[in-house]
């Protein structure tokens, strides 16, 4: 069973299984997800991300001890507290966003990376290399309760085709809201290249590592 740690915090049961239910559903695994306090807007910048780090920190620590897992992973692209977790398990904990980027170069020479933040989470740029192309945001998109106003999707239609205009061949998302909204879903009626999703990307991941049952 996988443990999902999300950097969102939410008493909405419907969002916060979100992810664990698309990776059921796409990958039959079974999981069981678990939020930080206090960040009703999730991870958005650089200040959300340090006072995060703690607390997801403390909270794979609590889920490995007290869950019946075999893998942690961190659903957020910036993999906050990556390292800082894994000091604290014994189980494969790995990120979204680097996971992400590990799809992307399998399907693409020039990623094109669609996100919230005015930069690219560092730990996905880092793992693209020389496939990164480049990163592209809406400034009226700038936190993970941004995307659930009405026109969300068609906003980032819009920052995507500009992006493919401009010569990426695969479209990375910079946010795993965006598969909360079911955004690759809306943009593949749109366009035609490649697009990660970064909960499956996760899920990709898990089905490498889990232990046959």
């Amino acid at each position: 069973m996988l443990g999902i740690i999300r950097v969102l915090t939410t008493a909405q049961e419907e969002i916060l299984q979100e992810h664990g239910e698309s990776m059921k559903e796409n990958f039959q695994i079974d999981s069981v997800t678990r939020c930080i306090p206090d960040q009703p807007n999730g991870i958005f910048n650089d200040e959300s991300e340090i006072i995060a780090i703690p607390k997801i920190t403390q909270l794979a620590h609590q889920m490995a001890k007290e869950e019946k897992i075999d893998a942690i992973t961190i659903s957020c692209a910036a993999d906050p507290a990556l390292d800082e977790a894994r000091e604290v398990v014994d189980i494969p904990i790995f990120g979204a966003g680097i996971c992400g980027a590990h799809a992307a170069s399998m399907v693409g020479e020039n990623v094109g990376i669609v996100g919230i933040t005015e930069a690219p989470p560092i730990r996905m740029k880092e793992e693209l290399g020389r496939r990164f192309y480049s990163h592209s945001f809406s400034p009226k998109l700038r936190k993970t309760t941004d995307l659930f106003t009405e026109h969300a999707k068609a906003e980032l239609l819009h920052v995507v085709e500009s992006t493919i205009q401009s010569g990426a061949d695969v479209i990375l998302f910079a946010c795993t809201g965006f598969s909360t909204i079911r955004l690759k879903d809306y943009l593949v009626k749109h366009i035609h290249v490649p697009v990660i999703d970064l909960v499956e990307a996760q899920g990709i991941a898990y089905q490498l590592i889990r232990k046959g049952e």
